[in-house]
């Protein structure tokens, strides 16, 4: 099963005497674990928490307020289960706050808009635990942490294989989600794959995501402050625990955010490290650490994102200015002069087919619309920069490239007993292809095999503003595995052991090209199983594969046009232009 259920499990269950758990979106009827197929049901998130309250631990749950829910309406436009999550605690000991994003110092158009536009994004969970190798008289606990993409919600839950059918009637017969095709069924399928990266934390780096969780809590929910607990030395806390230095297995950590002064109070000795606009202060470091580690990359760069759209100001055609993040333009920038200077580079793109939704509804079209328009911009000027060396041999997909992971079953893979869909729906013709996207909704950055980012935030402007949705990020690498101590040789750390392994996943197959990504021949491999598989995809013949990684299904010309491909414009099955189109009525800031 899943590592990251059974280690939140069991970190719940061990905590003696806090929990606090704050995301997007948490539902109570969550399994974490589900070994045995036989049962009925698994014992829930929900269940858990209320025996924690029972057992004496201080447990407070924050979720994002979603605007559109409300009595009469539980379960909102989003799904975030905020009302179903408190009525379901209601006279128990465990506190859940509803946390509105708000904007304040403003108009009441402004405030409207921003709390119904607007997200907190940011998903953790923090509990106490035993100090390690402390024996058992020890009573001092101390902080532990999980941070990442993973709201603790419906959906979340799934294995490297991506099943479309094979476990609708077994790990997912209580947790069935498809927010694609929304006409979907639990009986007949197919569920909507989900993909996504969540980060352990022990040590000083626990510590700032407590202080996050803090902050935000007495900032918005004042009046309950009393219910955090005191974790200090006196309450019997090692609050300065942390691995030896000479561990090599010692990692440095560092928190970033986007957040704003409407959301939490930050200290007043990070005032010349914050921004001000409009007499609200924010901090916008996330932004600045992807572009930071961009600009010294000397390798490659991995990103995988639920949505790639910036650099709005440099895109050929300029039909919004709401997109201004630098992030795009920063990794273009880094390509070109990899080529001005004859280095070997690489920048791979992982990202969903589309965004959650009807890919033929006008939001969705939107969101795609900018995302080609990004892709556009910077296969340009690759483009340029291979022209301005006389490179004619040379293409910008040989620079950089965009990959999107698909699940294509085989017919002995579907179970015999699942109903039928409905005739003329897209179940049914997706019961007839057996294809579907696996959808990306991690949020991971690696540079060099050397240093990572993982985190809430999108490459969007929603999320690296800093002034839009609330997000946390930590950067992380191993002091034992840099640039300055493994020299010209390739890092082996963990940071490269886990690229490695999330790249056998997308690729099913360890490869040996994988070990160096900056070659051309790393490059040239995956795109071969890439384009491979998007063959494969495009076809209505259902044929099963083992890797999952397919180029994204755009033509990128050798001159850096970004056009949509002849013999697949719209999506399989759903329908909507992959290229996108601009919506007449959508604001851009909801878009963007």
């Amino acid at each position: 099963p899943p590592q990251l259920w059974m280690d939140i499990d069991k970190a719940i269950k061990d905590a003696k005497k806090f929990i606090y758990i704050w995301g997007w979106a948490v539902w109570a009827k969550l399994e974490l674990v589900r070994e045995d197929d036989s049962k009925d049901k698994w014992e829930t998130l929900g269940e858990i928490l209320k025996k924690k309250a029972k057992e004496g631990c201080r447990v407070l749950v924050m979720v994002w307020d979603e605007y559109a829910s409300n009595d009469l309406n539980p379960v909102g436009l989003m799904g975030t289960h905020d009302e179903q999550t408190e009525d379901y605690f209601k006279g128990t000991g465990v506190e859940v706050f509803k946390c509105p994003r708000v904007k304040s110092k403003t108009g009441m158009g402004d405030a409207f808009m921003a709390r119904g536009t607007y997200t907190h994004h940011q998903k953790g969970v923090l509990v106490d635990a035993a100090i390690p190798d402390a024996g058992l008289l020890s009573k001092g606990r101390r902080i532990i942490g999980f941070m990442g993409g993973i709201d603790l919600t419906d959906g979340r839950y799934d294995t490297p294989e991506h099943s479309l059918f094979k476990t609708l009637k077994t790990k997912h017969k209580n947790d069935f989600y498809c927010n694609v095709t929304l006409a979907n069924t639990g009986d007949s399928g197919p569920r909507e794959p989900w993909h996504d990266i969540h980060c352990y934390y022990d040590g000083e780096i626990a510590l700032d995501l407590l202080k996050n969780f803090e902050d935000r809590w007495e900032k918005q929910n004042s009046d309950k402050r009393h219910l955090l607990l005191n974790i200090s030395q006196k309450e019997g806390f090692v609050v300065d625990w942390s691995r030896p230095e000479d561990d090599p297995n010692t990692w440095s950590c560092q928190l970033f955010r986007s957040i704003n002064s409407d959301s939490v109070s930050f200290d007043r000795d990070i005032f010349d490290k914050i921004n001000v606009r409009k007499g609200r202060k924010y901090d916008d470091s996330i932004q600045k650490a992807y572009v930071h580690h961009i600009r010294r990359a000397k390798r490659y760069i991995y990103i995988e994102n639920q949505y790639f759209i910036g650099s709005c100001h440099s895109w050929l055609v300029h039909e919004t200015l709401k997109a201004p993040n630098t992030v795009p333009i920063e990794l273009c920038a880094r390509v070109e002069r990899a080529i001005a200077d004859d280095e070997e580079f690489k920048v791979y793109i992982c990202i969903p087919l589309h965004p959650e939704g009807e890919p033929t509804s006008g939001a969705v079209q939107e969101i795609l619309r900018w995302q080609s328009r990004t892709m556009e911009m910077m296969m340009d000027r690759i483009a340029r920069a291979l022209h301005a060396k006389v490179l004619d041999d040379k293409h910008p997909t040989d620079y950089l490239m965009f990959f999107t992971p698909t699940k294509q079953e085989s017919p002995d893979e579907v179970p015999s007993d699942l109903a039928a869909p409905k005739p003329g729906s897209v179940a049914e013709k997706s019961r007839k292809s057996l294809r579907y996207m696996i959808y990306v909704h991690s949020k991971l950055a690696i540079f060099d095999d050397e240093y990572m980012v993982v985190g809430s935030a999108n490459i969007n402007e929603r999320s690296l503003n800093g002034n839009r949705d609330s997000e946390m990020c930590v950067g992380a690498f191993q002091p034992a595995f840099t640039k300055e101590k493994c020299g010209d040789g390739e890092i082996e750390g963990d940071v490269r052991t886990f690229r490695l392994a999330l790249w056998a996943e997308h690729c099913g197959k360890a490869m040996p090209e994988h070990l160096r990504p900056s070659s051309d021949e790393c490059m040239k491999a995956i795109r071969q199983i890439a384009d491979e598989n998007q063959a494969s995809y495009i076809e209505d013949e259902p044929r099963g594969t083992k890797s999952h990684w397919m180029s994204y299904p755009l033509n990128y010309g050798k001159d850096g046009t970004v056009t949509s491909l002849e013999n697949c414009k719209d999506y399989p099955d759903t329908g909507g232009l992959i290229i996108g189109k601009a919506s007449d009525f959508l604001p851009n800031s909801l878009t963007t």
